[in-house]
């Protein structure tokens, strides 16, 4: 081959992005690597990751830092540090958006796209998936917020899920949480306050456990929001509450506005509370199955999908 067809050919590939390196701005500045960027950021900066896949990791321990990608086009795959994830952010006040990741397992089973060490996070449209765990705190993580996002084929053994958040205040809105895998929870928060709006919490075919496990009480509160159990999910109940141990001083469920697709193979119960500690407020829903008579007063309850007026299985509603 002559050395004007490899140029061209090298040219080619560069132009198609196969060669190219994403690049990495910090304060738009190129750094070489994610660990540049992550040791040399400052309080208020902000690291953009530019289109491609990055097979990089690295800790971050700088607070105020906004992590941003490229819409659709910045994709983290199967690196991880510290045996815990790709990125691992042990600082506050934290933004993370437009990151897609992917692929992430490490020896302790737990591998997380984000694993939280600080206080204070928000998510705004990440796509996590096929990956052992999407989020995982830590004990004290402060305010959690997730918007826009989607986590879909996450969990490990039935120790890790589509998140873990391990205390705190945890808002999600307008997301969607799908198809726990390994009798994983598609959400599993110990935070004292838990709210869950507009958002799609949904088995489909995966092999999960809970769609929600609260395990030590706290505020619940899930609004005009879909939740689905489907026939391969491994676990009876829908939604547990404190089967843990309470251990927060405010207690309380509301549910309001959703939809409860009640479609798992053999027993389903929508609401475990342990030791029936709690009277929730479970009001103006639709429910799909056969939920106990506690919870019939006050809801539309329907046998199937078909007498609700909604699409057949496997398709989900759409939220208004």
């Amino acid at each position: 081959m002559s050395k004007t067809v490899l140029s061209f050919l090298t040219l080619c590939l560069f132009a198609s992005g196969v060669l190219a390196a994403p690049q990495i701005l910090l304060q738009g500045r190129p750094v070489a690597s994610l660990a540049d960027a992550f040791s040399e950021a400052k309080p208020g900066d902000v690291i953009e990751l530019g289109a491609g896949i990055y097979n990089q990791a690295a800790v971050l321990k700088t607070d105020f830092v906004t992590i941003r990608g490229v819409p659709g086009k910045t994709h983290l795959q199967t690196a991880a540090i510290e045996g815990k994830g790709p990125l691992v952010i042990r600082a506050s006040d934290i933004v993370i958006e437009h990151i897609e990741c992917s692929g992430i397992s490490v020896p302790h089973k737990n591998g997380a796209c984000v694993r939280f060490e600080g206080k204070n996070l928000e998510l705004n449209h990440v796509y996590f998936h096929d990956s052992e765990q999407g989020l995982l705190t830590g004990h004290e993580p402060g305010l959690v917020v997730i918007r826009n996002s989607r986590f879909e084929r996450l969990g490990k053994n039935g120790q890790a899920h589509g998140i873990y958040v391990g205390g705190g205040e945890l808002y999600i809105v307008d997301s969607f949480f799908l198809a726990s895998k390994s009798e994983g929870m598609e959400i599993k928060s110990r935070a004292q306050k838990t709210v869950i709006e507009r958002t799609t919490v949904a088995s489909l075919d995966g092999v999960d456990s809970r769609l929600l496990d609260i395990p030590n009480g706290g505020v619940l509160i899930v609004r005009d929001s879909i939740l689905q159990q489907g026939d391969q999910t491994s676990n009876g109940d829908m939604i547990g509450y404190g089967l843990e141990g309470y251990k927060h001083e405010i207690n309380s469920i509301e549910a309001s506005g959703n939809i409860f697709l009640m479609e798992r193979n053999g027993s389903n119960t929508l609401l475990h509370i342990k030791n029936d500690q709690v009277v929730p407020y479970v009001v103006g829903n639709l429910i799909v199955g056969r939920p106990t008579a506690a919870l019939r007063e006050g809801n539309m309850v329907f046998s199937s999908r078909e007498e609700a007026g909604l699409p057949a299985a496997p398709a989900l509603p759409t939220l208004q």
